[in-house]
């Protein structure tokens, strides 16, 4: 069974059988498309995590 779920950065909602790219610290969630374009206060895009200093995003 999947659920839908949100993008943290552009809100789409997919099912949780996507792709996803989760950050192994703070749990920010990307979806592929979003993974060069997600911009924060640690980072402006891919597998460093926007929102938190320690963070990397991994495919989930």
């Amino acid at each position: 069974m999947s659920y839908l779920i949100h993008c943290h950065h552009c809100g789409k909602e997919l099912s949780t059988n996507w792709t996803w790219f989760v950050c192994d610290k703070c749990g920010f969630r990307v979806c592929p498309s979003c993974l060069s374009k997600h911009k924060g206060q640690y980072s402006s895009g891919g597998f460093k995590c926007s929102k938190c200093a320690f963070g990397q995003m991994k495919q989930e």
